[in-house]
């Protein structure tokens, strides 16, 4: 994957109530890798949405066994908390693992090399491979 393929979905405003961390993993594989998945359409945002991501994906993905792969979900979890609440899409550019993602902190997706997470208070749950 280049970083051009990637850096297009940089800058897209977070909006808790229309566009959250999962509606830009849906659009991201539907544009880049040509998967087509359906969240719920009353499915739950914000503080509850964060509660149920990881419930959310388990019937599109599966916990992956070894290296993470272009595309692959990645579920973090926040600090404070216990459950994975945030999900990003794994990308390796540049010789690392990068996670883009979006939240109400950044304002906007943003592109977070997997060893830098920590510093904005995420830790990687684990990383899935759609199924």
């Amino acid at each position: 994957m280049a970083i051009g393929d990637v850096g297009r979905f940089t800058q897209i405003p977070y909006d808790e109530a229309s566009f959250d961390c999962a509606d830009l993993v849906v659009m991201v594989q539907r544009e880049l890798f040509g998967r087509e998945i359906e969240l719920p359409s009353q499915r739950p945002r914000g503080v509850q949405g964060q509660a149920v991501i990881g419930r959310l994906s388990r019937s599109y993905a599966r916990r992956r066994e070894g290296s993470p792969q272009d595309g692959d979900l990645v579920l973090m979890i926040d600090h404070g908390q216990r459950r994975p609440g945030h999900a990003g899409v794994f990308f390796f550019l540049a010789h690392e693992g990068w996670v883009l993602h979006t939240n109400e902190q950044n304002g906007c997706s943003v592109l977070h090399r997997t060893r830098e997470l920590s510093g904005w208070g995420l830790r990687i749950e684990g990383y899935y491979e759609w199924i």
